[in-house]
């Protein structure tokens, strides 16, 4: 009796660097299965091949098994069939997660250069499970070394990928003989520009106009990103020095407290003066800024706008009691006339908090804990304390010397700029100002402004 007909489907996949090796292309791959399933009294229902993919890639990434499991459940298959077991899966959990789909719609598979390799039989099983873990393993160790190889790279300052990978106002230059990466002098000074406009506006679009329209028209959204994200234009990669910085790291975390702040523009044209920089005085969560507008002349159309802040905790998730509106006109009016009295308490609450740093840098110095190193040996000598006592003793305190040796020696914020403006005659200055303006002008002076749970403000902490 002639064996029933089965409906096959061909799955092949190369990676991309094994495209050009003999007997693993993707046409040498479907001429051998599709031989095989002449050869076997199957039909082909389907070819579904992954190109350039590897056996480890993320299963969400392999298109060619997505499409295929869709006609698995759509009962159009009987039978998968695939050169080696690795063309399959080199990933135990991925596996496992696609046999489910097959066992539920009775669909095998065979691995036509693997005979020996099956789910029907215990043997097979043993011999799936440990062909994979070994599969798994290698590519673990080759994913491992190559990591190492690039670490070793990167800290050396060495290039490891091309140019388009680099970000805006970079290149590829040789110093001392090493491919590295380096400033581009055709789009350094636009990048300079853009993060001196960025630092002063605190806004996105009107930074990219600016660079648009003064520097480089085909300055993008993306351009833009990268500027504002990616760690090579503080001179590092992956954590480790890497490249010239465009900025310091003081500057650098600045520009990411700019961001996190969310400065924005509403759609109305209503202007937050103080986006991302208010605190609940329940929860501590950042304000969010709202606006309404009421007609004021039915003649004109004139409207008159209203700015508030309010806590999104309170009124959309209902987990906090702050449920007032903090009116921006009062805010403003407040902090223009009592501005150098909160500098003035500031300055006083930095000084304190000084002076307690102080106090914990005498508690600890580099010379006792030198000592208490010096202590621990002698204990160990002779035999008070064991090894596994002195072993993690001696870490924790090399551990807090080392810190204490390299540490930064912190800088001092400079206020002087600030000082000098309320020397000045800033009032007037500021009622000149455009709203957009305005905005830039208190998110250049001021980091957050706490307040009291009767709407006043407590504090105002300053950059």
């Amino acid at each position: 009796m002639p064996s029933k007909i089965e409906r096959c489907a061909i799955y092949i996949r190369v990676s991309t660097a094994e495209q050009m090796m003999h007997g693993k292309s993707l046409e040498a791959q479907k001429q051998y299965l599709t031989n095989y399933a002449k050869e076997h009294n199957m039909t082909v229902a389907g070819v579904y091949a992954d190109e350039g993919k590897t056996a480890r890639k993320e299963l969400k990434k392999r298109k060619a098994i997505h499409s295929l499991l869709e006609d698995v459940k759509a009962g159009k298959i009987d039978v998968i069939i695939f050169w080696r077991i690795d063309r399959w899966f080199r990933n135990l959990s991925d596996f496992y997660k696609v046999q489910e789909v097959l066992d539920d719609n009775n669909v095998h598979w065979i691995s036509t250069s693997e005979p020996g390799i099956n789910m029907e039989t215990r043997d097979g099983r043993l011999q799936l499970n440990v062909v994979l873990s070994i599969g798994q393993n290698e590519v673990d160790t080759t994913s491992e070394r190559i990591k190492f190889v690039n670490e070793a790279s990167i800290r050396q300052g060495k290039l490891i990928f091309g140019d388009v990978n680099m970000g805006y106002g970079y290149k590829s230059g040789i110093i001392d003989g090493v491919k590295r990466m380096v400033k581009d002098p055709d789009r350094e000074d636009t990048v300079n520009a853009f993060y001196r406009f960025f630092f002063k506006h605190h806004a996105k679009g009107l930074s990219m106009r600016y660079i648009q329209e003064n520097y480089d028209p085909d300055f993008t959204w993306a351009n833009m990103r990268t500027l504002l994200s990616s760690e090579f234009y503080k001179g590092t990669y992956r954590g480790i020095p890497y490249c010239p910085a465009y900025l310091t790291e003081s500057e650098w975390n600045n520009l990411q407290e700019i961001q996190n702040a969310n400065v924005k523009r509403a759609p109305s044209g209503r202007i937050y003066l103080f986006s991302g920089m208010i605190n609940c005085p329940i929860c501590g969560r950042r304000l969010s800024a709202r606006g309404s507008s009421s007609i004021i002349n039915r003649k004109t159309g004139a409207k008159k706008v209203y700015c508030y802040y309010r806590c999104n905790k309170a009124f959309i998730d209902h987990k906090c009691s702050y449920r007032h509106m903090v009116s921006q006109n009062l805010i403003e009016r407040y902090l223009i006339d009592h501005l150098e009295y909160e500098y003035n308490k500031f300055k006083i609450k930095c000084e304190k908090i000084e002076k307690e740093q102080e106090k914990k840098k005498k508690v600890q110095t580099p010379e006792k804990l030198q000592k208490e190193l010096e202590r621990l040996n002698l204990l160990f000598q002779k035999g008070r304390i064991e090894w596994d006592y002195y072993s993690k003793e001696y870490d924790r305190i090399e551990n807090e010397l080392n810190e204490l040796l390299n540490a930064a020696p912190e800088l001092e914020p400079d206020y002087a700029y600030l000082e000098e403006l309320l020397n000045t005659d800033f009032r007037t200055m500021y009622y000149n100002l455009t709203q957009e303006n305005r905005r830039a002008f208190w998110h250049s002076i001021i980091r957050e402004i706490h307040l009291n749970t009767d709407h006043t403000v407590d504090s105002v902490d300053f950059l």
